[in-house]
């Protein structure tokens, strides 16, 4: 664990580690989970629909990973699970030299490129030898060590310790402070501590700050102690991306016409609505709220700075041109970048988090970032966000990681407490890869290194196929229902209301639409309608809808005509830096590459006017490619400016 910034969290960085949460539950359970234990624990936010519709699909995503979770039993009000002991290997009849061995000979294959199992083969060797240091927890004493920020705020919160911290703020001001770190989350990629305010009177509990942890130059632990309150709950400090640091100002914001539902819906969380329907809500960032608020389609209306920050970044945007797209950028194959907003495959973020955990099955087992790294063949940057994952996943549930730092900015298993990671069966495609390795590698099939490795860790009695159908029968049925019913919507020219769980976005939202159009991409299906909410086009995805019923249309509700049928269209933009891609959620962008300190990216347009106003939020910090695209944003930035 270093000083420096995370990596942007990505979507599937976050699936990650719900999964990695949901496997340390299920491998440590005594007995079954219920329903609602599964749903309170790791998913708070969601109706009871749209909870039972993830967790089946998170199901399927742990079976390729090796773990299978059934449905055991059922109670008057819900369902029991439990893991399949079949899904966890017996490595008694493999011995850790014999693992060693194997991982050492199967290596030369994972680099080469001729060899057509490489990533399977990556990750079964990993399970295999799953030893990834071998530092004791007797040598990991925080009071003997120095630690960076990180590592002394993580041991004072675990241990109750006060912290006496070196804070710079945004603007370069360095303060010296005494905090009781309560808890943390990520919030785009950095890395924020939630602290109370310590004095010479003690803790004021009321006193709640939020630190970015690359902005705490030093720290180091205190004797005094506190205690957490119990009803401390890190997600009510979750800010707004123009909330974080001190507060400078308290800003108005007036939804437009078009105001972004779920971007509204966010900032409902954390403002009070005024008598005219405005938003009142804390600032610390004038600026990234101005461009949060274009890409919302709110106007400020007070106070005046933030409205001129608003007014200059669209000046920027009405005279915006298309600008090609550099062609002699850096290839993300030819470098990684730590930063990058393109998808790195969520399966292989999942798996590698499995095989981490399952490593910390004994007391001082460790994991550091070289270790990780050379192992799983990635970057150091990488393997610290992903030890950094494991460091967050099962926060405030009963199977929480008892993990304590490491030397090497490491961390390791300290105590059992009961909870371990366990380790996993290779998946079909994982035995697979080792069965071709070891026949490359000349092995007779009667070898006893092949017998006893295959014996250990192949699967056996589940079938991932059967399993994932299973599964899947249930989520098909659903989407089939509610694929049906907007069929006859349309059919009918009627009225649809459902609840949508919009990306992003706490809790789902009732929505009232025209159905119009449905479609196929990219594995999902769309719904595209005429939102009677926001009068405006808009598309929903069809698996993030719930309790959907067939309505009749108003008076005061016309039926739009059905739209031509939107291709997709990729369009490149070049962003300045990582400012903008920090504040904004970019919804399947692709980053190709970069060119300095400009990163280039591509992403889908279908029209409508949610890719073009945050194109205009970016102002001069971002350019594209696409002359139609720079023509709405430049057309945004007068209309809503009231530029000439």
């Amino acid at each position: 664990m270093t000083d420096t910034p995370y990596p942007s969290l990505t979507s599937d960085d976050e699936q990650a580690r719900r999964l990695c949460a949901l496997a340390i539950a299920f491998s440590n359970a005594k007995s079954p989970i219920s329903s609602d234990e599964v749903h309170a624990a790791h998913y708070q936010d969601l109706s009871d629909d749209s909870f039972r519709r993830k967790f089946s699909r998170d199901r399927i995503k742990l079976v390729e990973c090796g773990l299978v979770i059934r449905q055991v039993g059922i109670t008057e009000r819900d369902a029991l699970w439990q893991a399949d002991e079949h899904s966890f290997a017996d490595g008694s009849t493999l011995s850790a030299d014999d693992a060693l061995m194997l991982d050492v000979l199967c290596t030369q294959l994972v680099a080469d490129p001729s060899f057509a199992y490489r990533n399977e083969l990556r990750l079964a060797l990993a399970k295999i030898d799953h030893a990834f240091g071998t530092l004791t927890a007797a040598r990991l004493d925080p009071a003997q060590h120095s630690h960076g920020p990180l590592q002394v705020m993580l041991a004072c919160m675990e241990q109750g310790h006060l912290a006496s911290i070196t804070y710079v703020d945004a603007r370069g001001n360095t303060t010296e402070r005494t905090v009781a770190p309560y808890g943390h989350f990520g919030l785009r990629g950095n890395l924020y501590f939630v602290c109370a305010q310590a004095g010479k009177t003690g803790v004021d509990s009321q006193s709640l700050r939020t630190f970015r942890i690359d902005r705490v130059a030093k720290a180091r632990q205190e004797k005094g102690r506190f205690a957490i309150p119990e009803d401390f709950c890190v997600d009510d400090h979750m800010l707004l991306p123009f909330q974080l640091g001190l507060t400078t100002c308290t800003a108005q914001l007036m939804p437009g016409p078009s105001a972004d539902a779920d971007m509204l819906a966010e900032l409902d969380r954390r403002a009070d609505v005024l008598a005219d329907g405005a938003r009142s809500v804390g600032v610390s960032d004038v600026v990234a709220a101005a461009r949060w608020a274009i890409a919302a389609d709110m106007k400020p209306i007070a106070p005046a700075e933030l409205a001129d920050a608003w007014q200059h970044i669209l000046q920027e945007a009405s005279v915006a041109q298309a600008v090609p797209q550099p062609k002699d950028y850096e290839p993300l194959s030819q470098r990684t970048m730590p930063g990058q907003r393109g998808r790195k495959g969520g399966s292989d973020t999942m798996r590698e988090l499995m095989v981490l955990v399952s490593s910390l099955g004994t007391e001082g087992a460790t994991l550091t970032p070289a270790s990780v790294a050379a192992r799983l063949g990635v970057s150091v940057e990488r393997a610290t966000l992903l030890i950094n994952l494991i460091l967050t996943a099962c926060t405030d549930t009963d199977y929480q990681l008892p993990l304590a730092l490491a030397d090497d900015n490491g961390v390791v298993l300290s105590r059992s407490q009961g909870v371990t990671g366990r380790p996993i069966r290779l998946t079909t495609a994982e035995a697979q890869a080792l069965v071709a390795a070891l026949d490359e590698l000349g092995f007779a099939p009667e070898d006893p290194l092949r017998v006893d490795v295959l014996e250990a860790f192949a699967p056996t009695s589940l079938s991932e196929a059967d399993v994932t159908a299973h599964i899947e029968a249930a989520l098909t049925q659903d989407q089939n229902e509610t694929l049906e019913a907007c069929s006859r919507a349309i059919s009918a020219g009627a009225a649809l209301t459902f609840s949508y769980q919009a990306m992003g976005q706490a809790h789902p939202a009732p929505r009232r639409v025209a159905p119009q159009a449905i479609r196929h991409v990219d594995e999902f299906w769309y719904l595209d309608t005429f939102d009677y909410g926001r009068r405006a086009q808009r598309t929903f995805r069809i698996d993030r809808m719930a309790d959907v019923h067939i309505a009749r249309v108003l008076e005061d509700e016309p039926v739009p005509d059905a739209p031509t049928q939107r291709q997709e269209r990729m369009v490149g933009i070049t962003f300045s830096g990582h400012t903008m891609l920090d504040l904004l959620e970019w919804p399947r962008l692709e980053v190709l590459g970069t060119r300095g300190k400009a990163i280039v990216t591509q992403l889908p347009f279908y029209g409508g006017m949610w890719l073009p106003r945050h194109l205009a939020a970016c102002g001069s910090l971002a350019t594209t490619s696409d002359d139609e695209l720079a023509s709405l944003a430049r057309g945004y930035g007068k209309s809503i400016g009231d530029l000439p």
